[in-house]
């Protein structure tokens, strides 16, 4: 993975489940990303014992830098929550941690993956839209402390290679 180059950054990461002791670096975490939903630390242990939860997070050899928490339901799927540590932002860690979801979605067999954001976070916008998802409404009032709207925003997920469509192609006439 991607070499860091901002002061404190280690040499390499890798994206991993989530496991039980990385609740407290996720908190961590949250401390300094105010933009990203601030749940509770057993939040995440309870998220990560759901069948239907994906958690994952991005860590080197000495620390989790940032996480992921996302939910399907048939064949869609919620991105609930992702930060990166602010050392490593702007490194490919979000990237690389969407990626891996979106990995897991398709073998997962989800067509669609949806996420809403503060209206104000340009960054997370940027990086949603260069992975391909377009806005698709407006949640008025629908984030506390400061209270702002949220931008809704749905990507469509193409099945994993190998992977044929059962739809027959037209035979003409």
């Amino acid at each position: 993975m991607p070499a860091g180059n901002k002061a404190g950054a280690a040499a390499t990461w890798t994206i991993r489940p989530f496991q039980q002791n990385d609740s407290s670096a996720i908190t961590g975490i949250l401390r300094n990303a105010t933009e990203a939903a601030q749940w509770p630390a057993e939040s995440y242990a309870t998220l990560a014992a759901s069948p239907s939860a994906l958690l994952l997070v991005c860590a080197t050899s000495a620390q989790v830098i940032g996480f992921l928490a996302a939910r399907q339901a048939a064949d869609e799927a919620e991105i609930l929550n992702i930060a990166v540590h602010p050392d490593f932002r702007r490194q490919g860690a979000a990237s690389a941690l969407l990626l891996a979801a979106f990995d897991s979605f398709c073998r997962g067999g989800v067509a669609r993956v949806f996420l809403e954001l503060r209206t104000s976070n340009v960054p997370a916008r940027a990086l949603y839209e260069h992975h391909g998802f377009v806005p698709s409404g407006v949640r008025r009032s629908y984030y506390r402390d400061p209270t702002e709207d949220a931008l809704c925003m749905g990507k469509k997920l193409m099945p994993p290679s190998g992977h044929h469509s059962t739809k027959l192609p037209e035979v003409p006439s």
